[in-house]
């Protein structure tokens, strides 16, 4: 049965992980151990939650440190309730600098940390929202390593200390939204992902195709896909938007759309 499920999967990288998964759910079944993943990104988790259906005796749980987490490692316990302590796995630092408004951004903290040796699986989220604090949350056992690695961010020299992730929530400034009203043809993706990111369908057409655009986190190469409102949609490097409402349509046919972009 497991097989079959495998073979749904045709991107390699989903393969991949889908096979890893199965490793992860076979081992603590067969050996009654608790075992983590790394920190899996959201199409890795619903691939995951999908596969776990079949193991209805296994317990999953997903944390990423904060309930709205993006990136989340997974628990699997062969007991009715995870034993292994999210705390003793998932830890978070702050990192505070002198970082000038507007010149920093997710990417230069992530290939901060990346540079120091680290694969993408160890780190979480990465919440940077201006000013001069950003929080990282690790794989715990990493949390000493980057207190004495991470000294710069950019050019910007940095002091990193250690949080309490009970006490993240509380310190976190607001998402920033920017609202983005206009019209569109139609809602195929090249359009509607062209009039939240501010590009031409020239120019995000290729995006498309080249594998940098998803919805809903997985990855989509057709420029005429058809998105609905509430997806979300993500371009690499550039963030993410989410459809959130249409009002009508013009005289021309054209549809009135509402966007939120994460900024």
């Amino acid at each position: 049965m497991h097989e079959r499920d495998l073979q749904d999967y045709l991107n390699p990288a989903e393969k991949k992980w889908a096979e890893y998964f199965v490793s992860i759910l076979e081992k603590v079944a067969n050996e009654h151990v608790e075992l983590c993943t790394p920190f899996a990104d959201p199409r890795q988790q619903q691939i995951a939650g999908d596969i776990a259906e079949g193991y209805s005796e296994l317990k999953c749980l997903f944390w990423g440190g904060i309930p709205e987490a993006e990136r989340a490692r997974i628990f699997v316990s062969p007991f009715p309730e995870v034993k292994m302590t999210q705390s003793s796995q998932v830890g978070c630092l702050v990192v505070k600098g002198k970082f000038p408004a507007h010149t920093l951004t997710h990417r230069d903290f992530l290939g901060a940390v990346l540079g120091l040796g680290l694969r993408r699986e160890m780190v979480g989220d990465i919440i940077y929202r201006g000013g001069d604090t950003a929080f990282i949350i690790i794989h715990a056992d990493l949390v000493p390593f980057l207190l004495q690695g991470l000294q710069e961010v950019g050019r910007y020299a940095v002091e990193v200390s250690t949080l309490d992730l009970e006490e993240l929530e509380q310190v976190l400034p607001p998402k920033r939204v920017k609202e983005i009203k206009g019209t569109v043809p139609s809602m195929r993706i090249d359009v509607v992902a062209g009039l939240g990111f501010g590009l031409s369908r020239s120019k995000i057409a290729p995006l498309i195709k080249g594998g940098q655009v998803k919805v809903n986190h997985q990855v989509i190469n057709q420029p005429s896909r058809l998105v609905k409102l509430g997806d979300m949609i993500s371009l690499a490097g550039k963030g993410r938007i989410e459809l959130v409402s249409s009002s009508g349509e013009t005289r021309k046919g054209r549809l009135h759309l509402l966007i939120h972009r994460i900024i």
